[in-house]
């Protein structure tokens, strides 16, 4: 008995180390196994982040659905490592096949998401300056979504980023302070960023998020701390729009077939004038 909980550290440990291996395999770029006619390609790219905890697994299963459909292809793959530091994978030839681009933060489970604000600015700035990127869309889930309108509202005036496009949210708490409480620090620093709205820009974002059956929540974000978005972009030259999906939990926004085939609509369609 002894013996057997002297190992059970290293097997817990062990095992722990394991999955995180396992989970940070991304797929490997693959082309488009087909090309839509209902489909405009283009050579702007779309990135996808995960959120907190969230790794190669987030993504995997809407990759190799987009790329059989035939919307788009996974191109790269931008790993950023404990440090900071940004790792490319992949070999993309700029060319107009609706590119994708698969973000994984090796420390994910930071105490907040500031730390990927940094990180997410770093790689559009190292995707403008490696590719010639000048334009981009998002789709991110969770803190990821979080961390990519900060992204773009503190950030995106600068001249050496690329410009948004189109921004997916999936879920994302903008404002997670309590009803009738007080904003949280980082919607705070949102509010007062406002003034680096594009006036003339014409993005679009578009706020996606689900509900569980008889409540004001997907099981881990509260609706009132998604739409919080709603008074940050209004007034400016973003197209903002939001999209209840009830029925569906935290998890199923970006791992459910229902959702993928959404996301790919929201990314690659005509918005609704």
């Amino acid at each position: 008995m002894t013996l057997k909980w002297h190992w059970l550290p290293t097997i817990v440990v062990g095992g722990w180390l394991s999955y995180r291996w396992v989970s940070q395999l991304a797929i490997a770029p693959q082309p488009l196994a087909q090309r839509r006619t209902d489909v405009t390609y283009s050579s702007v790219p779309t990135l996808l982040i995960p959120g907190w905890g969230g790794h190669a697994w987030t993504y995997n299963g809407l990759l190799r659905w987009l790329a059989q459909q035939g919307y788009g292809h996974k191109v790269l793959t931008v790993r950023v490592d404990w440090r900071g530091d940004l790792h490319f994978a992949g070999d993309w030839s700029v060319t107009e096949t609706n590119p994708l681009i698969q973000v994984l933060f090796d420390h994910s489970l930071t105490r907040d998401y500031q730390p990927q604000v940094r990180w997410l600015t770093a790689i559009l700035a190292a995707l403008k300056a490696r590719y010639g990127v000048t334009a981009y869309n998002a789709v991110a889930h969770s803190w990821g979504g979080s961390a990519a309108v900060h992204t773009f509202v503190l950030n995106g005036h600068r001249s050496e980023l690329p410009q948004l496009r189109r921004l997916i949210l999936l879920g994302a708490p903008v404002n997670e302070g309590k009803v009738g409480g007080p904003a949280d620090a980082a919607y705070e620093r949102l509010r007062a960023a406002r003034h680096h709205l594009p006036v003339s820009h014409h993005g679009a974002v578009i706020n996606v998020y689900g509900t569980l059956s008889g409540r004001l929540t997907d099981g881990s974000v509260p609706v009132h701390q998604v739409t919080a978005l709603r008074p940050i972009l209004a007034g400016s030259a973003i197209t903002y729009q939001e999209i209840h999906v009830p029925g569906t939990s935290h998890g199923q926004l970006h791992a459910s077939p229902k959702m993928w085939q959404l996301i790919a609509n929201l990314i690659w369609d005509e918005l609704p004038k």
